[in-house]
């Protein structure tokens, strides 16, 4: 009896599994890179961390780096990316329903925060970056566009189901949102001594405060009578 020997072809390589193979390993370099940057990033500063320190740091080669990010700045822009698949999870949540809206859009704010709140280097880094580097801008404004339209559907899916109050377009408070977040995140970037959490915790209650159904709009609540007016009507 003659086994057929089986040799692999480079068609094999082709292949759906190999495929994927591939892409997990791509992913999988990727967010060793992107992990290094961002410690580098954090304890050193944007402009102090050199392209050699993240891959010597993520253990890959330096040309192995640009096969994945043009630049040091474009690693941000992969941070962005990975913004938008935060967003995309709440709105999923927000559709299942498996929490109240006021509850999936603080989680949602907090997961956003998250990366940037590691140290106020790190915020600095992100946002001098952003502002310093064209195409990096670009790519974050359509990033950020985008973003807002997921975070605009979880806005409208509260207003739907009357959890959020509907006075104003979702789209609108959507960018109020993102410019409460970014407003809080610079704002401790440049004073770090007040505490992050205690400003991110402002921020979102005073966002929530105006969309609540629970609780009356600012306008409404100065045309109820105060408890002393209703003592002295009643003393009438």
């Amino acid at each position: 009896m003659v086994t057929k020997r089986v040799t692999s072809s480079p068609d094999d390589a082709l292949t759906p599994a190999a495929t994927g193979r591939r892409e997990r390993r791509r992913q999988e370099t990727s967010e060793k890179l992107f992990i290094a940057a961002m410690e580098l990033f954090s304890s050193k500063g944007f402009a102090h961390t050199k392209v050699e320190d993240i891959t010597q740091r993520a253990d890959v080669g330096k040309g192995t780096f640009f096969n994945y990010f043009p630049s040091k700045e474009h690693v941000l822009g992969y941070l962005v990316s990975k913004q938008r698949g935060t967003v995309e999870r709440h709105l999923l949540l927000a559709r299942e329903e498996k929490m109240p809206s006021e509850e999936v859009l603080t989680s949602l704010a907090r997961d956003l925060i998250r990366v940037p709140s590691k140290s106020p280097h790190l915020a600095r880094s992100i946002l001098t970056a952003f502002l310093g580097n064209i195409e990096v801008r670009e790519y974050m404004v359509r990033e950020m566009s985008a973003g807002r339209k997921l975070i605009a559907e979880i806005l409208r899916l509260g207003q739907e189901r009357r959890e959020l109050r509907d006075e104003i377009a979702p789209a609108e408070l959507a960018r109020v949102f993102q410019q409460s977040l970014m407003g809080t995140l610079l704002l401790w970037s440049l004073d770090s001594e007040s505490s992050l959490e205690r400003q991110f915790s402002a921020t979102m209650r005073m966002f929530l405060a105006g969309l609540s159904v629970s609780r009356p709009p600012a306008a409404t609540r100065r045309e109820l009578p105060s408890k002393a007016v209703n003592r002295e009507r009643k003393a009438r």
